[in-house]
């Protein structure tokens, strides 16, 4: 049916519904004439071109036709081309004889693609630095754009320090703090906040925790009375405990439903070590084990001596001081000291694979240990990442997506932690592509470690480290953010002008000697959650057997295949399912 025909057949049906016959006809003859005169016909459907962009429709039809404004609007118009059309195609002469306007890829000017800007230095924020009485160290970025505070009162105490047994005792117990006060509860506590522009909340990390607040800068004292209220007498009400808790374990269920989900559920485990203080995998009887009590005595650990105050937005130093001192004065006493923890577990270039049954895609990862945050050739490392798996154009995404078209995207890089980094690649694959998409990821770290990058590869990304950097800056917000990252890092506060320029300084050797010692040649973990009865796409069987060939032939080590369940427990091998029971009217006839 062609387009017109298609406009008819939807009006003539329309017009048994109700009454508009002549004025739906009629709209669809007007339309009919607007597309004769455009010269439009039906060359084509407009699903056939999805890279042509098309404006959005006009409000109504009188939008649509009116001519643009100014001095020529009396003498041209241009109409858009139709969805169906080549974008290039110029427009049909108007009616009064004007000369058509349109796009000519001749033109001379598109010959060459247009070249960026420079790179502009960014300048490190100016950080006044002061200590209250309480002892607590306080970071303030003056802001004079708009009349808002953000304060971060930060902790060293996390997720890392939970007890064992009680895996999320941090984040629960975050959660719970700012849900009320004594003498308030969740909705008087939320009512009140927002009647001073206010919000308040109290996320928990992997090695630190925060009381943040967000306000006007005229409900700067309302806002400290909230937050001392909620320092001094803190709700940590049971039915909200309980709430918490139960929702917890409905994101458990959640987490072992698809394979994506399993395998950020058990990556950690798997890249630091069962038993690592950032490896543990949380499991209901965690849930169940943590307490009220429990709570309470987190959350009274959160003291100022030794913690840190990040603060930005429109106000002064001595403005600042004087409320902080004046509201928050009764809060004294010692913060908790951060905890040492240990690096990453190094594996014997192990296999772990947990089966799904069902899984029309794997999720599949390739890890190791990595270097300090601090290192000092961290930008040529950065950098060396960005090249291998960071960004859109990286080899491994150009490698499973454009290349192979296994999959939507593959990612890599480095996560860093205070004692040291971990470094993943990831993929959701199609399934029976399983294995030979963790080959690829092996060979990619292979070929970046044996063989110096493109010099076009290396512009690339340093350029967009050095472009992106701005929009890191670009709030106060992310402002304070970076700041908070580099102390937590024990990094200076004006690292960013070095980090520049120790970017341009990065060469093709640096980045060949960051990659030979930074990524392994053996002994990576190799994690993938997918259908193992699945068939395999190289013809080896299934999905488990295409695995336990690359086990066998020790592609990233010797630890073998190793099966673990959702929760990182040791698990049986799958086992092929059961051949279905004929019907009975399939049943073989014996002869008489």
């Amino acid at each position: 049916m062609s387009t017109i025909d298609g406009m008819f057949e939807e009006e003539t049906v329309m017009a048994t519904t109700d009454g508009g016959f002549a004025r739906r006809v009629g709209a669809a003859v007007v339309a009919l004439a607007a597309l004769l005169a455009l010269g439009a016909g039906c060359k084509g459907k407009q699903d056939e071109r999805p890279d042509v962009a098309t404006a959005p429709p006009a409000a109504d039809a009188e939008e649509a036709t009116a001519p643009p404004a100014g001095d020529d609007a009396t003498s041209e118009a241009t109409t858009a081309p139709s969805g169906g059309e080549d974008a290039t195609e110029a427009a049909a002469p108007d009616a009064g004889g004007g000369e058509a306007l349109g796009i000519y890829p001749d033109e001379a000017f598109r010959a060459e693609r247009p070249k960026p800007a420079a790179s502009a230095d960014v300048a490190s924020p100016d950080v006044i630095r002061f200590k209250l009485e309480s002892g607590l160290d306080v970071y303030f970025v003056p802001d004079t754009k708009l009349p808002v505070l953000f304060m971060s009162f930060e902790f060293d105490v996390g997720g890392a320090s939970d007890p064992k047994g009680k895996t999320g005792l941090a984040s629960v117990c975050m959660d719970l703090y700012s849900e009320s006060t004594a003498d308030k509860d969740k909705i008087a506590f939320a009512e009140a906040s927002a009647d001073h522009a206010t919000s308040i909340w109290t996320p928990s990390g992997a090695e630190t925790s925060t009381i943040n607040v967000r306000t006007l800068r005229r409900e700067m004292g309302p806002a400290l009375d909230l937050l001392a209220e909620l320092i001094k007498t803190p709700g940590m009400r049971q039915e909200d405990f309980d709430r918490i808790i139960q929702k917890r374990k409905a994101d458990l269920v959640q987490s072992r439903g698809t394979a994506d989900a399993i395998a950020r559920r058990l990556a950690p485990m798997l890249l630091w070590g069962e038993g690592h203080p950032l490896g543990a995998v949380q499991v209901e009887a965690d849930l169940d084990a943590i307490t009220l009590a429990d709570c309470k005595a987190f959350v009274g650990k959160l003291l100022p001596s030794g913690a840190r105050l990040w603060v930005t937005g429109m106000t002064t130093q001595e403005e600042l001081q004087k409320e902080l001192d004046a509201r928050l004065g009764f809060w004294k006493g010692d913060a908790p000291e951060k905890i040492a923890i240990p690096p990453a577990d190094e594996k014997a270039g192990t296999i772990f694979f947990v089966n799904l049954p069902g899984a029309v895609q794997s999720a599949v990862g390739l890890g190791q240990p990595g270097p300090l945050r601090t290192a000092e050739d961290y930008e040529a490392t950065y950098l060396m990442a960005q090249i291998l798996g960071g960004s859109f154009s990286s080899r491994v995404n150009m490698n499973l997506r454009e290349d192979k078209g296994w999959a939507y995207g593959a990612f890599g890089g480095f996560s860093y932690r205070r004692q040291g980094s971990t470094f993943a690649m990831m993929a959701s694959v199609e399934v029976s592509t399983t294995a030979l998409a963790v080959a690829e990821m092996a060979r990619e770290v292979r070929v970046m470690r044996t063989s110096d990058v493109k010099p076009e590869e290396l512009q690339r990304e340093r350029d967009g480290a050095l472009r992106v950097l701005p929009s890191e800056f670009a709030t106060p917000t992310k402002t304070i953010e970076e700041l908070k990252r580099l102390v937590f890092f024990g990094l200076p506060l004006d690292w960013y002008e070095s980090y520049q320029k120790n970017l341009r300084a990065v060469d093709i050797a640096a980045i060949r000697k960051a990659a030979e010692e930074h990524l392994f040649e053996k002994g990576q973990v190799v994690f993938v959650v997918g259908d193992g009865n699945a068939p395999a796409k190289d013809g080896s069987g299934t999905v488990f057997e295409a695995l336990q060939k690359l086990a066998d032939e020790q592609l990233v080590g010797e630890g073998g295949l190793v099966v673990l369940d959702a929760d990182g427990k040791p698990a049986p091998k799958p086992e092929a399912p059961a051949a279905p029971a004929p019907k009975p009217d399939e049943a073989p006839k014996t002869e008489k």
